[in-house]
């Protein structure tokens, strides 16, 4: 049985999927660029995101939600996507995109 962090957890990661997925497509439609580039720029993406959070929370002027970056956050992110790529999911019927309607 999930528990509710898993659930939400889970939840967040099929949306971000759906979006991802949607906006690499497009943007190899909209420049010809191959698979691989494209997931290399969202993955530079990915980085310079993390960059700007960890920014948000350091200094005086750190946002107040209590997360700090740490050292090994990059490695903890390169992991996430080494599993992903290697490792295939079992079948999660909430994960799986829907294919018209009944």
């Amino acid at each position: 049985m999930h528990t509710e962090t898993e659930r939400r957890q889970d939840e967040a990661e099929a949306r971000l999927r759906a979006m991802i997925l949607k906006e690499l497509c497009e943007a190899m439609h909209a420049t010809n660029l191959p698979p691989l580039s494209v997931l290399r720029l969202a993955a530079r993406s990915i980085g310079s995101i993390y960059r700007e959070m960890a920014d948000a929370h350091l200094g005086f002027d750190r946002c107040a939600c209590g997360w700090r970056p740490h050292t090994t956050d990059v490695e903890l992110l390169c992991m996430a996507l080494m599993t992903a790529c290697t490792q295939r999911r079992t079948a999660d019927l909430r994960l799986m995109r829907v294919e018209g309607n009944a």
